[in-house]
């Protein structure tokens, strides 16, 4: 794998309480310089994000992090993301439903939000830290069953990231019709690198211009 192959599976993750408008500007001429896979957002940030990046390039955030409300409201955001310039959106899961053995609602909300938006590419976080290896599996299933492009094992706000374990986990569940996106904690180039040879597509972090450097200067 050649350095830009690897560049190109990273999403850039701009996430922060204090992100600012002229911060998410900077991640998107670094994202473009760079040839990231995409910049990861809040809603708020696309139409910044869409004046350096076309609409494949800008991936928004949804219900981010902890998915806290009522899924008429997740799929409004997700719908407004996607109109405001977005083609990717990272979704949280309804982990409280998880947990609670509410698959229905867990299966009609992805049914759903992939109904809605038949044409963006559509990653669910799972936050695999919170859940066993059977509600790990059961929801990598309905994920792929209801279309789902990716499968991400973190938001990076969870007791713990991303773990090679659950890229794995999340690799052999889907069979290969559904992507991997491991996320948080992934801070340096040989982080990076193993969970691309875990199975990972795309790896989600803040760090991305550092695990660059290091790639391409040895920083």
């Amino acid at each position: 794998m050649d350095e830009k192959e690897l560049l190109s599976k990273i999403d850039y993750s701009v996430l922060k309480a204090t992100t600012t408008e002229e911060d998410v500007f900077r991640a998107a001429e670094k994202t473009k310089e760079l040839g990231f896979a995409a910049l990861c957002v809040f809603p708020k940030h696309v139409k910044v994000a869409r004046v350096v990046l076309p609409q494949e390039k800008v991936c928004s955030v949804v219900a981010f992090p902890l998915s806290p409300v009522p899924s008429q409201l997740k799929l409004a955001e997700a719908v407004l993301a996607v109109e405001e310039g977005a083609g990717e959106l990272d979704v949280v899961a309804d982990i409280g439903a998880v947990k609670s053995g509410d698959w229905k609602k867990v299966e009609d909300e992805l049914k759903e939000i992939r109904n809605e938006l038949p044409n963006t590419i559509l990653k669910l976080i799972m936050e695999c830290c919170y859940l066993t290896e059977n509600e790990k599996m059961t929801l990598c299933r309905l994920a792929v069953e209801s279309g789902w492009d990716y499968l991400k094992t973190s938001t990076g706000y969870g007791i713990y990231g991303a773990t090679l374990s659950d890229v794995e986990l999340l690799k052999r569940c889907s069979e290969g019709k559904a992507k991997v996106k491991a996320a948080g904690g992934i801070r340096d180039l040989n982080l990076a690198i193993q969970f691309v040879e875990a199975g990972a597509d795309r790896i989600g972090t803040s760090s991305a211009v550092e695990i660059a450097k290091e790639l391409l200067h040895g920083w």
